[in-house]
C-alpha cells in the first residue's frame, strides 16, 4: 500500500481548508507531490510554515515518529522541481511561468533549510565548518571563564576566621551594630543595597567553632524582623556595644 503524506480535500468538497491539496473531482493520490506544489505556488511566503505544519500534523497523526521522514519527503520533492525548472529553456514562451514557480520553490527551500534539524541539506564540509566554529566559540568562553575564575581566586583566603564556639549570636549582634553605625555628619559608615552581601560574606569567610555557618542560618540573622525565620538575639548575647 502506497504511503501518503499530504491531506487531500474531500471529494465534492467545495469549501476545503485553504491548505488542503487536490481538487473536488480528481483524486489521484499518486500525484500528491504535484498537488502539493500547485498549492504552494499560490501561497505567500509568510504562510509557508503554517502550510508545512498543517500537512506535517496530518502525517504525524498516523506516524507519530515521522517528522524526519516527512521532512525528507517534502525536501526531496522540492529539490526535484527546482532541478526541473532550472533546466528549462529560458527562451520558451512558458518561461515566465516556470521562472515564477522556480522563485516560489527556492523560497520554500530556504524555509526548509531553516527547519532542517537533521542536517539533511548540510554538506559534510559545512557541518565540519559549523563544528569548528562551535568549538572555537566554546574555547573562547572557556578562556573567558578561566580569566574570571583567576580573578576571583585572588580574593580567596586560604583559611576562614573562627568565631569562638557558642558565640555566634554575639558575633551577629556586632554585625548588626556595624550596619547601623552613623558618622558625625549623619551618614552611615557602611551601606549596601540589601542584606545578602552581609550574610553571604559571613557564611563564606567565617566558621562557628569547627563547623561552617549555613547560608540559611546567616540569612535569618539579617532577614526582616517580621519574618518567621528571623533570629532574635537575647540580651545575654549582646556582649559588646560599639559606640561612636
Amino acid at each position: 500500500m502506497a504511503e501518503h503524506f499530504f491531506k487531500f480535500r474531500g471529494r465534492f468538497d467545495f469549501s476545503p481548508h485553504p491548505y488542503e491539496v487536490g481538487n473536488p473531482i480528481f483524486h489521484n493520490r499518486k500525484l500528491e507531490d504535484n498537488f502539493f506544489a500547485l498549492k504552494l505556488y499560490g501561497l505567500p511566503e509568510g504562510e509557508y510554515k503554517a502550510f508545512y505544519d498543517f500537512h506535517l500534523s496530518h502525517y504525524l497523526a498516523r506516524n507519530p515518529d515521522g517528522g524526519e521522514h516527512f521532512f525528507r519527503k517534502v525536501n526531496r520533492s522540492i529539490q526535484r522541481r527546482i532541478a526541473f525548472y532550472s533546466a528549462k529553456n529560458p527562451f520558451k514562451s512558458v518561461y515566465e511561468i516556470h521562472s515564477a514557480n522556480l522563485d516560489k520553490l527556492e523560497a520554500f527551500q530556504k524555509f526548509l533549510d531553516s527547519i532542517d534539524e537533521w542536517n539533511v541539506n548540510t554538506s559534510t564540509e559545512k557541518m565540519l565548518s559549523q563544528k569548528d566554529a562551535e568549538i572555537a566559540r566554546l574555547k573562547s568562553n572557556l578562556a573567558d571563564l578561566q580569566t574570571r575564575f583567576d580573578e576571583v581566586l585572588q580574593y580567596e583566603a586560604s583559611e576562614k576566621i573562627v568565631i569562638n564556639s557558642g558565640n555566634l549570636a554575639a558575633f551577629m549582634d556586632l554585625m548588626r551594630q556595624f550596619q547601623k553605625l552613623m558618622l558625625p555628619y549623619e551618614k552611615r559608615l557602611l551601606s549596601t543595597q540589601g542584606f545578602s552581601l552581609w550574610y553571604k560574606m559571613i557564611a563564606k569567610n567565617f566558621v562557628h567553632g569547627d563547623k561552617p555557618i549555613p547560608l540559611a542560618t546567616a540569612q535569618n540573622y539579617f532577614s526582616s524582623e517580621d519574618s518567621s525565620k528571623y533570629i532574635f538575639i537575647s540580651d545575654k548575647d549582646m556582649a559588646f556595644d560599639i559606640s561612636g
